[in-house]
């Protein structure tokens, strides 16, 4: 990696902006430039004070080298790009965080960069994501260093060798936060048809999900092993299990949600073109 990379970022909303502040607090020396038309917008997304260098026209980019460009304009988008992007993006690798947007095609309209393609997960906007990358073509080891470093900025990363097993995993760390909302929203809902008060429902719910990812996290018995470490003989953990756990509770339920996630993902990767 070079001792100060330069990334530019075309498109700087939400998840960008999350990337880039991850960059400048994790990556020293790094210098982050941005594109995009809004820059008052992109602005307010980003750390006060956060050294980003935002522009709203390419014209503002004359003369830039980046070492890495990350894409991240809405898919749509796509066709649409200027000139003036296009020969940004084609004069240096580029990382797509395109949902929906295949390799082939990124590869197609950016030839001759190389193209990878990571999608971030939500909980990247507080630097906590699971990001997962893949590519097709033998990366340069400085842009491969480049790559885990800037994704691992807000959280982790991992790769993977193909884009089938991309997609494949993509239910599991891209949607799987709104199916962990979804279940703490039916605890909190449980809890409260229980007597509970809403407050106090939403608070033991919210603190025993974040101690128990962080065990996850940090503990090697991993999720099997602590599910046993809970679960004393004929006590109370054990008998909600067999709820949850029955043939039509969750060994049915989660097959069948990555299945219809991942189906839909195909759906609209198609509908792309």
């Amino acid at each position: 990696m070079a001792t100060t990379p330069t990334l530019l970022f075309i498109g700087c909303g939400n998840m960008g902006a999350a990337i880039a502040a991850g960059a400048l607090d994790q990556m020293p020396g790094v210098r982050v430039v941005a594109l995009d038309p809004d820059t008052e917008r992109a602005r307010s997304l980003l750390p006060p004070g956060a050294a980003v260098e935002l522009h709203a026209e390419p014209s503002g980019l004359a003369g830039l080298r980046p070492d890495l460009v990350i894409l991240g304009v809405k898919p749509q988008t796509l066709p649409e790009l200027s000139a003036e992007v296009l020969a940004l993006l084609r004069a240096a690798p580029v990382v797509s965080i395109m949902a929906g947007i295949g390799l082939e095609r990124l590869s197609a309209a950016l030839a001759p960069s190389a193209v990878v393609r990571v999608m971030p997960n939500l909980p990247s906007m507080i630097g906590e994501g699971m990001s997962l990358g893949c590519t097709t073509v033998a990366l340069a080891d400085s842009v491969r260093s480049m790559v885990e470093a800037l994704f691992n900025a807000i959280g982790r990363f991992d790769w993977v060798a193909d884009e089938v097993m991309f997609e494949k995993a993509n239910p599991v760390f891209a949607c799987g936060p709104g199916f962990v909302f979804a279940f703490a929203e039916q605890m909190i809902l449980a809890a409260v048809a229980q007597g509970l008060p809403r407050d106090l429902a939403e608070r033991l719910v919210h603190q025993t999900m974040l101690g128990s990812a962080r065990m996850l996290s940090e503990d090697p018995r991993g999720a099997a092993g602590l599910k046993r470490a809970v679960s004393s003989p004929g006590g109370t953990t054990l008998a909600g299990l067999s709820v949850l756990e029955a043939e039509a509770g969750l060994p049915k339920i989660l097959p069948g949600t990555l299945a219809a996630a991942h189906g839909r993902a195909l759906e609209l990767a198609r509908m792309a073109g």
